[in-house]
């Protein structure tokens, strides 16, 4: 919520001046520089947070540093509780680019990312997601929002 309310911020005055902001900005640097640990949600999550605070937050680069030491150079990191072969991926932690959270990963991993990504669309023109869902209607909606996130990251990368 709050990295979504920090990317509208860049562009509406009244989100960036609110003092909601300010102090859910702070809590959420605060709770990322304090944590010992992370599930790997949770550190998609941050790193995307920090991507999106990075230009007022100075302090963002140095925990987008602390948190990158925790990924492998693959940027495949098992999502523990989830499927077998669920994993978060480097677009998960690093979706757009020009952010700090690049800098974590070599330019020819992204690009294999973004192929795979595009590889991996079905030929009704969707794509499927890698977890398991709780029941085939929840699949089916997983699966449009999948959809939507492919074509944006694909989009916003240039790769389309």
């Amino acid at each position: 919520m709050c990295a979504a309310a920090a990317r509208v911020a860049e562009f509406d005055e009244a989100v960036a001046e609110h003092p909601w902001f300010a102090s859910a900005v702070r809590y959420c640097l605060d709770a990322i520089d304090g944590a010992d640990s992370l599930h790997a949600l949770e550190l998609a999550f941050a790193l995307q947070f920090l991507d999106a605070v990075h230009r007022n937050s100075p302090e963002a680069s140095s925990l987008v540093s602390t948190l990158g030491s925790r990924i492998p150079a693959d940027g495949l990191v098992h999502v523990d509780g989830g499927a077998e072969g669920e994993f978060m991926r480097p677009l998960d932690f690093s979706p757009l680019p020009g952010g700090p959270t690049r800098a974590l990963f070599d330019a020819a991993v992204i690009d294999s990312e973004l192929s795979a990504l595009a590889a991996r669309q079905n030929d009704d023109g969707g794509w499927a997601v890698d977890f398991d869902s709780y029941s085939p209607a929840a699949a089916l909606e997983w699966r449009g929002h999948a959809t939507v996130q492919a074509v944006w990251l694909l989009k916003r990368n240039g790769v389309i």
